[in-house]
């Protein structure tokens, strides 16, 4: 299990007298919406139903979802929460470092105390026992789990392969030595889950359902069950910039997806503003990296050593385990796969090199440091790389934007670096099922085959690759800022705390803040959660 970091006992005392102050309902967030709340005029509803599902203690995520409750009352919408009530065996709410046994006590008490603290009535999904035997789950063989239904016609197996992986810290569930012990743990949750969901949505009727990701345990099920029951699912996710939120209506907003958006914009050049402030936002990406995770602190510059080979080829791996790869590696079965055909192209062109940058997310991210790195992988599965192949180890400090640009050519499954790096008018071999894909400035490719051949036209002549630097630049300012609302309302100065920054309720009145509005506009009349953003 990693160690605590010396550089972080700040941050932990921190959490921990915040931890203290949620057992009894008295985190700062809490205090702050209970003020909040006592200044709110009741008003009788007469919108729509909106159900929002909010089952574990992502102090972020459920702050947002509360002040979006919040502002959707104030427009007269009839909100209820859905929470979970504890006692499943097991859940994304924390990893395999960390569980089990579930924090349940603790995740139900915050969850409902800050649903509470909005004057809303938490409405648990289940009780405190965990769910009932299912003895004939034991007789399936661990590789066919994935295809196990419920008695409804649910395919549970299909909806917890996500969250299971995404505990595992792992995509190698079949190989993992608590991957058949985890899936049957999630299968058997997922049964009670999705009964219970059912019950709830068929009870309380819901026009609108209002959920985290789409992907996620509770999400993915209840996502599920809503769309066949006709109801309108919204999700929402973090955007790149910070501060910012995208939502998609029935689709999973982890995955990004704003082609309709790309078709709107496609064709209109940036006007100069434009340009300027997506050239600030690239700055600040390289300063800074990720909103959450500061990968980039430390970096260093590359140090690529002499010009004695010819085309550098730099290739960027994802987290394995990562929504935003799992189902949607497109040409490959895997991203092992992926690695290995890159390699054994390269390995015949000795005159050409290949550079493998090993996401720094394996080693760097606070608590969810993965158990399926693609640095030992590549170790155990080449016991000899070749000599023109080097691997940038996860915990490296050799800056990823350096690279971007000393390459010729840049590979990547699914990672936002190639959409940079075709910013920078670089040729991008895309193997994935990404956002980016096929909005005509990257090369991409169905199959090995097609991979193959793509890597042999780049040695031969990079510039013979598909390449629109002003096309990628339209289509970066679309997804950075277009589809991204800006949401300062609530913030995270601390990994796992929320800050709420809203003081007066006017603030979430109606024609006070045209972003809150485009979101309730969004959720509450289907609009397409872009108004103020077409300009």
């Amino acid at each position: 299990m990693p160690l605590p970091q010396a550089a972080r006992f700040g941050e932990y005392a921190l959490k921990g007298l915040n931890a203290g102050l949620r057992e009894i309902g008295q985190a700062p967030e809490q205090r702050q919406a209970r003020r909040l709340t006592r200044k709110i005029k009741r008003r009788d509803p007469s919108g729509p139903r909106v159900l929002f599902l909010t089952p574990r203690s992502w102090a972020y995520h459920v702050q947002v979802e509360m002040l979006l409750a919040t502002a959707l009352r104030l427009r007269g919408a009839e909100v209820e929460v859905v929470t979970c009530g504890g006692g499943l065996e097991v859940c994304d709410r924390a990893n395999s470092w960390e569980a089990p046994p579930m924090p349940c006590r603790s995740c139900r008490t915050y969850v409902d105390r800050s649903v509470e603290a909005f004057g809303l009535d938490p409405d648990p999904l289940l009780g405190r026992e965990p769910p009932p035997a299912w003895p004939e789950l034991d007789e399936i063989g661990a590789l066919d789990l994935h295809r196990v239904v419920d008695d409804a016609g649910t395919p549970l197996g299909e909806l917890v392969d996500i969250p299971t992986r995404w505990f595992l810290l792992s995509a190698s569930r079949d190989s993992d030595p608590l991957g058949p012990l985890t899936t049957r743990r999630f299968l058997r949750s997922a049964r009670a889950t999705a009964e219970a969901m059912r019950s709830t949505l068929d009870r309380k009727r819901p026009d609108k359902l209002v959920l985290l990701n789409g992907l996620f345990f509770f999400e993915s099920i209840a996502r599920r069950l809503a769309t066949e029951r006709g109801i309108d699912v919204i999700t929402y996710e973090r955007g790149f910039r910070p501060e910012t939120l995208v939502f998609r209506r029935g689709l999973p907003a982890s995955h990004y997806e704003i082609s309709p958006y790309w078709q709107r914009w496609k064709d209109e050049p940036l006007t100069v503003e434009q340009q300027a402030e997506l050239d600030a936002y690239l700055l600040h990406r390289r300063r800074k990296g990720h909103p959450i995770f500061d990968f980039w602190k430390d970096a260093v510059s590359a140090d690529l050593g002499g010009s004695e080979h010819g085309r550098t080829v730099c290739l960027f791996t994802n987290v394995t385990w990562d929504s935003a790869v799992l189902g949607r590696e497109g040409a490959f079965g895997s991203i092992q796969q992926w690695l290995d055909a890159a390699i054994d192209h390269m390995k015949g062109h000795p005159e050409d090199r290949l550079i493998v940058r090993v996401h720094p997310a394996e080693a760097k991210m606070s608590g969810k440091i993965t158990r399926e790195s693609l640095g030992t992988y590549l170790q155990h599965a080449w016991a000899s790389l070749p000599s023109n192949v080097t691997v940038i180890a996860a915990d490296d400090l050799t800056s990823s934007y350096d690279l971007m640009e000393a390459a010729d050519v840049g590979l990547v499954l699914t990672s936002t670096v190639g959409l940079e790096m075709a910013l920078l008018d670089k040729p991008v071999v895309v193997a994935g099922e990404t956002h980016y894909r096929g909005k005509g400035f990257t090369t991409d490719v169905d199959n090995p085959g097609d991979f193959g051949r793509a890597i042999e036209a780049a040695l031969a002549d990079p510039a013979a690759l598909d390449r629109d630097v002003e096309a990628a630049r339209r289509y970066a300012y679309t997804f950075f800022f277009r589809a991204s609302i800006p949401f300062p309302l609530v913030s995270e100065p601390v990994p796992g705390l929320a800050t709420l920054r809203v003081k007066d309720p006017a603030a979430l009145a109606e024609g006070v803040d045209p972003w809150l509005d485009v979101i309730c506009d969004g959720i509450l009349n289907g609009g397409d959660f872009l108004g103020v953003a077409t300009c």
